[in-house]
């Protein structure tokens, strides 16, 4: 007896969607389609070099359908049970949702979300309610070099799920684990974890005050340390997550501020959002750190130190979207007539 294999679509393939891509190939039980735009005619004509630390040296490897955009993808006409996301998440430049809206059947497709951030799920939940929104948080060093991935650090995925109201959780744990099933093979590391928000706190605790502040100030992680601004800046940021979380109901391990703070030891490692910043790439900015704040704000949680860090990269966003042509700057500059007081 033959079951037929689910149509997955994977939006963004870039170091992480490539591998993820990659390993659902190799675990063989889906229909794999791909939305590729910067490499599209080389993807397309010549497939994938992959030198991947769990399955060597790929040369030439193509997914069952290339497509050069979404829109392309949605005139195919294939109803698609899983539409997987990995590209950066930057809803000031474009709203994920509506990206992948043309691709997302109502009540069929699940939407899978592989991104950096914290509250990823609420606006897929709010937009398509009777849909499934899995969240999947990738533990993985892979990064897309002029058209050849460099996959250097073991593939481990963590599955759960944005808790949407209209299912219950014994069917969002079932759905979570049916894409495990079309993720894992014998060379990666796919689990399920219960909590997803918990989950993403934690990954907060890296990315909101190192992952940020590196972007801010320029410098790699060891720099941060060597200059004192780990201790000075990131570390308070740190203490600040774990207070949010408690706030809000996820309680993070004790001694999780000590183990962030020295993870990269050893590394002159650059953080993903440094490296935006240094190839003139707007940031992550609000997943990362807009919308914790947001819940800060709301619990009534003291964040000095994030939301200085948080101002500060916008003004670094204004620039960066200036210089990706997403803004207009006025040619004349008249300041507004707002009065600052002394105190």
């Amino acid at each position: 007896m033959t079951t037929s294999k689910n149509n997955v679509l994977i939006i963004g393939t870039g170091g992480v969607g490539t591998i993820v891509a990659y390993g659902i190939h190799v675990a063989g039980k889906a229909n794999l389609s791909v939305v590729v735009r910067r490499d599209y005619q080389r993807v397309s004509k010549e497939g994938y070099k992959i030198n991947s630390v769990d399955y060597g040296e790929i040369k030439g490897w193509k997914p069952d359908h290339v497509y050069s955009s979404v829109e392309k993808a949605s005139e195919s006409k294939q109803v698609f049970q899983f539409v997987i996301i990995t590209t950066k998440n930057i809803p000031d430049v474009m709203k994920p949702e509506e990206l992948a809206a043309p691709v997302i059947t109502p009540g069929v497709t699940t939407v899978v979300l592989i991104q950096n951030g914290f509250d990823l799920g609420k606006p897929f939940i709010k937009k398509f309610p009777n849909n499934y929104c899995l969240s999947g948080v990738s533990h993985i060093g892979s990064h897309n070099h002029d058209g050849v991935i460099e996959h250097t650090g073991h593939d481990k995925e963590v599955i759960g799920y944005f808790d949407n109201p209209n299912f219950t959780k014994e069917q969002q744990k079932a759905k979570s684990e049916e894409l495990i099933a079309l993720l894992a093979n014998e060379k990666n590391t796919i689990v399920y974890f219960n909590d997803a928000k918990w989950w993403r706190y934690r990954k907060l605790v890296y990315n909101a005050t190192l992952n940020t502040v590196c972007a801010l100030t320029g410098l790699d992680v060891a720099r941060l340390e060597f200059s004192g601004v780990l201790e000075k800046v990131s570390v308070p940021a740190m203490k600040e997550i774990v207070a949010i979380a408690k706030a809000d109901g996820c309680e993070l391990p004790d001694g999780i501020v000590n183990e962030i703070a020295h993870c990269e030891s050893g590394y002159f490692f650059e953080p993903s959002m440094l490296v935006d910043v240094k190839k003139g790439n707007p940031i992550e900015l609000e997943v990362i750190l807009g919308n914790v704040l947001n819940v800060a704000k709301e619990l009534k949680v003291e964040t000095p130190t994030l939301s200085l860090v948080y101002e500060l990269l916008k003004g670094v966003q204004y620039k960066l979207k200036e210089g990706q042509g997403l803004i207009t700057v006025p040619k004349t500059y008249v300041s507004n007539d707002t009065h600052y007081s002394n105190v």
